[in-house]
């Protein structure tokens, strides 16, 4: 099944900006795409399309079922969206209330959604941390937890946008690791293309608001001129391997 099918697919801003200009995509249920490209390209924007926080036009279907004004409340439960700022989540007095507030809103009893943070907080490794405040906790602690309030709904797609941006590399290796044995679709945005090439399998590069490469994502990740024709770079373990290449020759 396809998780993300969308025809014609366009966004623009209410000062005339044109985002999104008729995107056809179809993204497999069980897949891990990253989305790249330069700053303003569309990326986060595609990623609020997906549950209905942004209305574009054209076709947008997600497992199957269109997104209209009748089918909004149903999609926002299919899709879980995981903001580039943690601190956009995360606003209640204690991390317990923050990760139990989508669960709660869900109608699920309150039995089932205490299982359902101690499991969210230790699948991402904030076990024990219902107690604490996210004032009280660093920026990849935070991060972790915005996480768990989008996993704790059990989303059958979760969206990223640059999940690993302003973290140290111990967070950042946890929050790699985290998508690598997670189950579920999951899209992500990042300038961050080392983590793109061990998380997914698939990468789709935009480029105002239009997309121009799409493919296996080793293979797009090791195409220099075409990464930096859209204002990226080689990752920099491919730069390593090339340079490597270089003195042995």
């Amino acid at each position: 099944m396809l998780a993300v099918n969308t025809k014609n697919l366009s966004y623009q801003y209410p000062d005339g900006t044109q985002a999104l200009n008729n995107l056809a995509l179809g993204i497999q249920e069980g897949d891990k795409v990253g989305i790249i490209g330069p700053n303003g390209s569309g990326k986060s924007t595609f990623l609020t399309l997906l549950n209905g926080i942004r209305k574009g036009t054209g076709f947008l279907e997600i497992f199957g079922i269109e997104l209209t004004k009748q089918t909004v409340h149903e999609i926002k439960k299919l899709v879980g969206i995981i903001f580039q700022n943690p601190d956009d989540q995360l606003f209640c007095p204690t991390i317990f209330e923050d990760v139990s507030f989508g669960p709660l809103n869900q109608g699920l009893d309150s039995s089932k959604v205490h299982s359902r943070v101690s499991q969210s907080l230790k699948d991402v490794g904030l076990e024990g941390f219902e107690k604490r405040s996210s004032f009280h906790l660093s920026f990849g602690e935070r991060k972790l937890a915005s996480i768990a309030t989008v996993v704790a709904m059990q989303p059958r797609l979760i969206a990223m946008d640059e999940p690993t941006s302003n973290l140290d590399l111990a967070h950042r290796r946890k929050i790699i690791k985290w998508i690598q044995n997670n189950q579920n679709t999951i899209i992500l945005t990042s300038h961050d293309l080392d983590m793109i090439l061990e998380t997914c399998s698939r990468v789709i590069i935009f480029n105002r608001g239009e997309v121009v490469a799409d493919g296996e994502v080793r293979k797009i990740l090791n195409q220099q001129t075409l990464l930096e024709n859209n204002d990226l770079e080689l990752p920099i373990s491919l730069q390593r391997v090339r340079n490597e290449m270089r003195v042995k020759s």
